[in-house]
């Protein structure tokens, strides 16, 4: 995920998933990724030593979008707990409402420890690249509307697109993604 705030760009996040923990999730995200929905979305919350979350995609996003774009972003995805796996900074918790099995397209990149997730949000993911985007995350003025700390200036992921290992340690985009 490409991420700039304001006129400046804050560099790249790239994210790895755990298909085995949480195969629809992340099957559904992945899905989201190649249809083009988080770009031009935005990271709508950052709660230092907490999480920076991205909106949903049918909420967030400046660009158009389209009839199967927004029928998949509300699609409700199940829970997906795992007792091995806890909340600790980097990992990509997906968000949801307070009913279960409730989550559609926000998710959060943890900032810290949040033990008091674990059990209660799947975890379906971590930052494996990228950690010094979300310290540069932390330190932009923010304000508190509600229960959400939210950034003072909007915050965009600008594209996302799906890599590949190549085999060799590198990453690779897929010839048919688009950025």
């Amino acid at each position: 995920m490409q991420i700039a705030y304001g006129e400046g760009k804050f560099g790249e996040v790239v994210l790895g998933f755990y298909p085995s923990v949480a195969p629809v999730t992340v099957a559904h995200i992945l899905k989201l990724v190649r249809m083009g929905g988080y770009n031009t979305n935005e990271i709508f919350r950052v709660d230092r030593g907490f999480v920076a979350q991205v909106q949903g995609v049918d909420g967030g996003r400046r660009a158009p979008m389209s009839k199967a774009l927004r029928a998949e972003a509300t699609k409700f995805v199940p829970d997906e707990f795992s007792s091995s796996i806890k909340h600790t900074r980097g990992m990509l918790s997906m968000g949801k409402f307070d009913e279960p099995n409730s989550g559609t397209s926000s998710f959060s990149m943890l900032l810290g420890t949040a033990a008091s997730l674990d059990g209660r949000y799947t975890i379906f993911g971590r930052v494996v690249a990228g950690d010094h985007v979300l310290a540069k995350l932390e330190t932009l003025e923010t304000k508190r509307e509600g229960i959400f700390v939210k950034p003072k200036e909007r915050v965009e992921v600008v594209s996302a697109v799906v890599l590949y290992s190549d085999g060799r340690g590198g990453l690779v985009v897929d010839p048919g993604e688009k950025r």
